[in-house]
């Protein structure tokens, strides 16, 4: 997002300051918006932003599987910063350590009622590194979630039937992808996020040594004002073909078909138009996908 948050407007859709309900035909839309409490010092990362407002947003979209996003990239690249703008908004809990029996006993319920639709894990790493079997309940909890809707979970005290509509944004290092991508890859873990990868260029860097050498870190946060209830969004297939090129060579990353992928990257398109005011997916939003897209691999693409 630019500074000036412009966002595109036209008779039938709006993007307001506030939360409102607008009238469509017969249809009630409820729109959404974006407001800044004070100015963060987080550089060049507007396209991480806006991947993380649309992973929160997926999940109050009718009828699709809410997104669940993994930001790789090296560290002091403002992943676990740019997570923290958003910590402040209903419905997402941000953690900085869990474990499989812990979100079971204090988390499952609030996904269950609703209450919590996100979960913020800043760093993966932290959970991952407890000892084999913890790691691996982990893992299973978290797959059942993003792919299942924790339909069934089974502990020793405890036994969940009931489908949850949630999602997980949680970050890793370069380095610690690369030492546990082929033991998850394994399991399926990955390919059931959308991984958002990227690096900074030489510019950017150059950029934010100067502004520390003015000022030190503010973080400020940023609200969303997030529909009552799930958002019904229209996708022409016409727009949704568009998306089956992209899917497949995202699902050859993992030697998959990209059927995933494919789910995913619906959910994202209707996730832009609401996050843009509007109640039906446009060519707009398929191009914001696009430019998203280049940081979906394994590439670490400079961000813009």
């Amino acid at each position: 997002m630019t500074d000036a948050r412009n966002m595109v407007r036209n008779k039938r859709d709006a993007f307001t300051e506030q939360a409102s309900v607008r009238n469509y035909g017969r249809i009630a839309y409820p729109e959404v918006s974006i407001s800044f409490q004070r100015k963060d010092t987080l550089i060049n990362i507007d396209l991480l932003k806006k991947m993380i407002e649309c992973t929160i947003l997926s999940a109050y979209i009718k009828n699709e599987k809410p997104i669940s996003l993994l930001i790789v990239a090296k560290a002091e690249s403002g992943k676990s910063s740019a997570m923290k703008l958003y910590r402040q908004n209903k419905g997402i809990i941000y953690m900085t350590d869990c474990t499989a029996y812990g979100l079971t006993r204090d988390v499952l319920p609030k996904l269950v009622s609703g209450e919590v639709r996100t979960l913020m894990i800043a760093d993966l790493l932290t959970p991952l590194s407890k000892s084999y079997k913890t790691r691996q309940s982990f893992i299973a909890f978290l797959n059942n979630l993003i792919e299942e809707g924790v339909a069934k979970i089974t502990t020793y005290s405890t036994i969940w039937d009931k489908e949850v509509k949630a999602n997980v944004i949680t970050s890793v290092t370069d380095e610690a992808l690369a030492d546990g991508r082929h033991e998850w890859a394994k399991m399926g873990f990955l390919s059931r996020f959308i991984m958002f990868s990227y690096s900074y260029s030489t510019s950017t860097v150059i950029k934010i040594l100067d502004f520390y050498s003015k000022q030190g870190l503010v973080l400020g946060s940023e609200t969303l004002e997030l529909p009552a209830e799930d958002v019904e969004i229209e996708l022409s297939k016409e727009i949704a073909d568009k998306l089956n090129p992209i899917a497949m060579k995202i699902g050859e990353q993992f030697k998959l078909y990209g059927i995933r992928a494919k789910v995913n990257l619906r959910s994202l398109l209707k996730a832009l138009a609401l996050r843009n005011g509007k109640s039906v997916v446009s060519e707009n939003e398929f191009q914001e996908l696009l430019e998203l897209a280049d940081y979906m691999n394994f590439n670490f693409n400079p961000i813009r």
